[in-house]
């Protein structure tokens, strides 16, 4: 059975997670491609009377557009807390994002169509039954 600690980072991986802003994903996206970086991992350092304690908190895998391909967040123990992937369409936005629990089985999954180049036409939510659990629809007029 998991402790309060582990509950509570837990909870605030998936909240720091869920808070990210488009504006600072896309000021990541160029940097990641003007450095040409395909991976990053970020290591949490834990420091207590016991000593210093180091674990992977979060990894990430990135096409060559700076698109993020996999996202897993880990707790303490490494233990798996999140798991995403994304998949994108020949202009680079974003198609699919499947999350999975730590078990490796379906949470959500999202599938977004484009009118165009890159007008989001319509977003559709999956369950974990494979259901649709709810749709979004995106409208646009011109002058």
């Amino acid at each position: 059975m998991a402790n309060s600690s582990t509950i509570k980072t837990n909870l605030l991986c998936l909240l720091l997670l869920l808070i990210s802003t488009n504006t600072l994903f896309a000021q990541k996206k160029k940097e990641l491609r003007e450095a040409s970086i395909n991976s990053k991992k970020e290591w949490n350092y834990i420091y207590t009377d016991e000593g210093e304690k180091k674990y992977l908190e979060a990894e990430y895998l990135y096409d060559k557009r700076g698109n993020t391909l996999l996202e897993k967040l880990y707790d303490e123990n490494g233990n798996i807390i999140l798991h995403k992937e994304y998949k994108y369409n020949s202009e680079g936005n974003e198609i699919q994002e499947i999350t999975y629990n730590p078990k490796g089985q379906v949470i959500e999954k999202i599938e977004t169509s484009y009118f165009r180049d890159d007008l989001k036409l319509e977003k559709k939510v999956y369950g974990p039954n494979g259901k649709l659990k709810s749709k979004k629809i995106f409208e646009y007029k011109t002058f």
